[in-house]
């Protein structure tokens, strides 16, 4: 008997081993299309987050053909593109004056870099920082590593959105209006902190952000996911956001079982998500779509969560355009 419950639990040890091994190497394309009277022509973002120095093939071959394939009007880059980790390595050596790197040695960033000079080429590629890039600027040893990360980043073709908003596509389409706002938002690192979550209330929102713009479409871009609800208050049409590397395993009906703080079964963890827009009184929805990232660190683990690029199609909503007009015409 207790034989076999050993071999049972052995089988099931190496099973969940061989999806990790699997799920750690691979990554999957999940597409997401919405309708909006604000959208003017159809638009298709590519979503990455959570990159974390990883590499799927030699330069990131395969995401860079996943990409190329999709065709996209711009590429959308949420954040923790590094391992602050590495810095932090790299800092302690100079430190001690062993085995120290040039001043513009790039090697803790060297695949993130290497993806973001390919996909450039594609399409443009819009950029705001993770709680890994945020400590670059945030300690002071760490600053010069963060002026070479913006530095070679711009090179490379990356826009920084710095609590800034832009039209994503309108480069793409001979600078036609797309009806687009993609709005930036980097938030201080207080609200990474662990073992808590620091209250983000609208007021400090409005402040980092401004007011939302109800007469555009709002795709809100943001590391953070577990403020969807005052992103939604605040009135953005759709959040895109990361962090959370899908958490880590996940379950069928419950999603992922590890959030960041670290907590089980986080609320936010991957896929679509909905919550009522503004005062809620309009009846309109604002959208998370949450991406399970592409690399990890720290914890190794991905099991039944495979990396993910997600393709986001916004297309106008037609019959919404001509009710406006009618009932102006009335």
């Amino acid at each position: 008997m207790w034989f076999k419950i050993a071999m049972i639990f052995v089988i099931m040890i190496l099973f969940f081993a061989a999806v990790m091994v699997i799920d750690n190497h691979r990554f999957v394309v999940r597409r997401y299309t919405l309708r909006s009277a604000k959208v003017r022509y159809p638009v298709r973002l590519v979503f990455i987050a959570d990159l974390h120095e990883k590499s799927y093939g030699r330069d990131n071959e395969a995401i860079v053909e996943a990409v190329s394939s999709l065709d996209p009007d711009a590429v959308l880059v949420g954040g923790d593109l590094i391992v602050s980790g590495k810095v932090k390595r790299d800092a302690r050596r100079q430190e001690n004056g062993k085995g120290v790197p040039e001043p513009a040695d790039t090697g803790w960033m060297r695949n993130s870099l290497s993806l973001m000079k390919r996909l450039g080429r594609i399409s443009k590629v819009w950029f705001v920082s993770g709680n890994h890039e945020g400590r670059l600027s945030y300690y002071k040893e760490y600053r010069q590593y963060n002026r070479l990360f913006i530095e070679e980043m711009e090179k490379a073709g990356v826009r920084f959105l710095h609590n800034e908003c832009a039209d994503p596509c309108a480069e793409a389409h001979d600078g036609a209006d797309s009806g687009i706002r993609l709005q930036g938002l980097e938030l201080p690192m207080r609200y990474y902190k662990k073992f808590t979550k620091t209250e983000l209330t609208q007021e400090e929102l409005g402040r980092i952000l401004g007011e939302a713009d109800p007469s555009v479409y709002t795709v809100l871009l943001s590391h953070m996911p577990v403020y969807f609800e005052q992103y939604a208050v605040w009135g953005a049409d759709l959040c895109l956001c990361g962090h959370v590397h899908g958490g880590l395993m996940r379950l069928p009906l419950i999603g992922g079982v590890m959030g960041t703080r670290p907590n089980l079964f986080p609320k936010y963890s991957g896929g679509q998500y909905s919550f009522p827009k503004g005062s809620g009184e309009s009846g309109e929805k604002s959208t998370m779509i949450l991406t399970c990232g592409l690399g990890m660190h720290t914890l190794p683990i991905r099991i039944f969560n495979p990396g993910e690029i997600s393709c986001v199609d916004l297309l106008p909503d037609r019959q919404q355009q001509m009710e406006a007009i009618w009932n102006k015409t009335e």
